[in-house]
């Protein structure tokens, strides 16, 4: 999520921050989860929809976030939130 966050708050666009953060991934699990998110986006699907199917992946707090984002649109506060909440274990 820092690494989504920080490329969308540079300018790139959503489905090209999702484009490198996949093909800079070493985890060929999280390349299939985020080709999952990019293709749903670029079908007009919303992310949480997405995340649903890797309950695994995304912890339900951190899915009823985005779904939130999604809604209210504060992308960033969302994003950076997520971003501690991982690196401090409260998303495991």
């Amino acid at each position: 999520w820092k690494k989504y966050l920080r490329l969308t708050r540079a300018g790139v666009g959503t489905l090209r921050a999702l484009e490198i953060i996949g093909e800079e991934s070493s985890d060929s699990d999280w390349r299939v989860v985020v080709a999952s998110l990019h293709d749903a986006l670029a079908e007009g699907n919303p992310i949480s929809e997405t995340m649903e199917r890797f309950p695994r992946v995304f912890s339900r707090a951190s899915r009823e976030m985005i779904r939130t984002a999604e809604k209210e649109g504060h992308w960033d506060l969302v994003l950076e939130e997520l971003s501690e909440g991982y690196l401090e274990g409260t998303f495991e």
